[in-house]
């Protein structure tokens, strides 16, 4: 990557691993099959990109903004998406995102669908509206989040106190919804 600025373009198969990128912005630019495995990115821009059946686990952000961004069956296992700055909209769609680190980011309307989001940390995130439908949530972190109308419809192994975050009309499904019970401290029998 050569230049400062890159618009309308498709990357395919591209490595770019443990590299450092500096100062590029990319618009309405479509990352196909690359790898940005430990990957820097400082001081860059996405804009209205699109990664699919990419790598970017491990990659690193510093300076960095990503908006109206989609990740689509891809890795980006171990990211600090907390590092992002300014805007952040990104939605994922089958995508491992597990370890991601998200903490306290403002994810409002962000979409994660059937992604596998293991271990990942929300806290101190703004969730509202946002969408985990069909997401493997195990051992994800949600404290002291907002995760009012947010959309939990076919994900699957959460755990949310119910006493540490904002929930008000968040949608759930049973049976998986009876995790929620486990934070009230109550006794419960079949």
């Amino acid at each position: 990557m050569n230049e400062v600025f890159y618009n309308d373009k498709r990357f395919e198969d591209e490595v770019h691993d443990g590299k450092t990128i500096t100062g590029v912005e990319f618009y309405k630019c479509h990352f196909y099959k690359c790898s940005f495995k430990e990957t820097k990115f400082s001081e860059c821009s996405f804009e209205q990109c699109v990664f699919e059946e990419c790598d970017l686990s491990l990659m690193k952000i510093n300076k960095t903004t990503f908006s109206s961004v989609q990740v689509k069956s891809s890795k980006a296992i171990g990211v600090i998406w907390s590092d992002v700055i300014n805007a952040f909209a990104i939605d994922f769609t089958q995508s491992n995102i597990n370890y991601g680190n998200f903490v306290g980011k403002q994810l409002k309307k962000v979409k994660f669908i059937n992604c596998s989001i293991a271990e990942a940390d929300f806290s101190d995130c703004n969730l509202s509206q946002a969408v985990f439908t069909g997401s493997d949530l195990t051992n994800a972190r949600f404290i002291q989040s907002d995760l009012t109308q947010a959309n939990f419809i076919d994900a699957t192994n959460y755990t949310i106190d119910v006493n540490i975050n904002k929930i008000k009309k968040a949608k759930f499904k049973l049976p998986e919804a009876l995790s929620l019970l486990y934070s009230l401290d109550i006794i419960v029998e079949e």
